[in-house]
């Protein structure tokens, strides 16, 4: 009995790419979903570069709505991404599945 090393290094490898991927996209929906947030009025980036609670006279500039809706859009794909990914390694997985 032995051991294939390139089928165990092949996994191995599939393992890490997959895991940074996911933890990639879902971090970039996070910053998708702040940006959103801060577009919609709810946080204000200060000028020391902090970001707080918004004012009462925070600027809502012109088409912030439309801005609000495409972050949001875009980290709710993240997120469906990320969902995918996970189901589909969960279904390599379970043998029962297929």
């Amino acid at each position: 009995m032995g051991i294939d090393w390139f089928a165990f290094l092949t996994v191995a490898l599939v393992a890490v790419v997959s895991s940074c991927f996911v933890v990639a996209v879902y971090s970039v929906g996070l910053r998708f979903w702040s940006a959103a947030d801060t577009r919609a009025g709810k946080f204000t980036v200060k000028e020391d570069g902090t970001i707080g609670p918004a004012t009462a006279g925070f600027p809502n500039p012109a088409g912030a709505t439309t801005a609000v809706r495409g972050f949001r859009a875009l980290a709710i794909l993240c997120y469906v991404i990320c969902a995918a990914v996970v189901l589909y390694g969960i279904y390599l997985i379970v043998p029962q599945f297929h």
